[in-house]
């Protein structure tokens, strides 16, 4: 048996889970105008353990969000996980957002691309098959960028991620293209992920683990 703690502190949803074998048993989150982490995320936690109605020294490792996104509330989520998993004496796991992201959305072909925003017209992003395969690494795009054209021609593409696509940018693209705004990445989908890796003992040096921030 299994449980892992999962933090998603990437972007303004504040988002804990805790996970059995793959599945999530609990989950706590919070979206907001602002980022909160700093206020919400400890008390998120000590919330999530309650109702799981499990013994934090229970947990087997803590999962957490490297990025990108927001490097102060990264580093927030970051700092929570390296204490437990020190003071637990359990081994820490990490995901990037995006591939969390991409289980939000399932599709029986095409291509999917999650977007974080960065700044002004800029996204985090990558690509993943219909499998939720990366196919391309992590960059900084623009939303007119000819990459997105190029790679997925003809083909339909899912664009989805934390921010509000207006008509004027749906209008950039054909009708293969489809948009989904406001979604975030969320500890609950970090459950099968995170048990992935733990029967695969992909874990992190806990002292030399930070965000990753392009």
């Amino acid at each position: 048996m299994s449980l892992i703690l999962n933090l998603e502190t990437s972007t303004k949803n504040c988002s804990v889970s805790v996970s059995k074998n793959g599945e999530c048993i609990t989950s706590v989150e919070e979206r907001s105008d602002k980022y909160l982490h700093s206020e919400k995320l400890h008390t998120f936690i000590q919330y999530a353990i309650k109702i799981s109605k499990i013994d934090i020294n229970d947990l087997q490792s803590v999962c957490v969000s490297q990025g990108p996104g927001s490097y102060t509330s990264l580093r927030i989520g970051i700092s929570a996980a390296k204490g437990l998993c020190y003071s637990l004496g359990v081994p820490l796991l990490s995901l990037d957002s995006l591939t969390i992201m991409s289980q939000k959305i399932d599709i029986k072909d095409g291509f999917l691309i999650p977007m974080i925003h960065a700044k002004s017209d800029f996204f985090y992003t990558s690509l993943f098959n219909r499998l939720k395969k990366r196919l391309c690494p992590i960059s900084i795009k623009n939303l007119n960028d000819k990459y997105f054209r190029l790679i997925t021609k003809n083909k339909k593409v899912y664009f989805f991620g934390n921010v509000n696509f207006q008509e004027k940018e749906k209008n950039l693209f054909t009708d293969y293209f489809h948009f989904f705004s406001h979604i975030y990445p969320s500890a609950m989908d970090m459950a099968f992920l995170s048990y992935v890796k733990f029967c695969n003992k992909k874990f992190n040096n806990i002292e030399d683990f930070i965000p990753f921030y392009l």
